[in-house]
């Protein structure tokens, strides 16, 4: 009877993480169709990187450390550069609690010098605890787009490839 408890424990165990993982492998991307105009419509919050022709809009949180890497490999890789223009978008992770770094980048006089600096030199910054209506709005319409585009992870990306025929 006890071989049969712990056969029936093991194999239970084996099979919950798959059950725990199921809406995670069900979840699907918005359409490029509909995703895309959302994008354009905050495009002038984005902080741009790259002059490729490939166009990659990346929602990323600045303490996250898979965003991290992703803005690291860019930086370290030039032929990335050429090959795509990065759009970022700072969107919180609510366990990172972000938002007052979100802020800090982004009222900087130059937002993409202090992307590079805290998420590929990793030198720390100082949150901006309290900002100005115009900077809320900003963070408020990113996250407005990014809660409708169904964004639940970081970094996470849309790629637009240049239309055939030129443009």
């Amino acid at each position: 009877m006890k071989k049969i408890s712990s056969f029936i424990a093991l194999f239970l165990l084996c099979f919950v993480p798959l059950f725990a993982n199921e809406p995670l492998i069900e979840r699907k991307k918005v359409p490029l169709s509909v995703a895309l105009p959302l994008l354009k419509s905050i495009e002038q919050h984005s902080i741009l990187l790259g002059h490729g022709p490939v166009h990659m809009y990346a929602f990323i949180d600045p303490i996250c450390p898979r965003s991290r890497d992703f803005v690291a490999m860019i930086f370290e890789n030039k032929k990335m550069l050429e090959l795509y223009t990065y759009h970022f978008f700072y969107y919180e992770l609510e366990r990172f609690h972000s938002k007052a770094y979100i802020a800090r980048i982004y009222s900087d006089k130059n937002p993409l010098e202090m992307l590079r600096k805290h998420m590929y030199d990793k030198e720390e910054i100082s949150p901006l605890e309290s900002y100005p209506p115009e900077l809320q709005n900003k963070i408020e319409q990113i996250s407005a787009v990014a809660a409708e585009l169904e964004i639940y992870k970081r970094p996470f990306l849309f790629v637009v490839k240049p239309q055939k025929g030129g443009n």
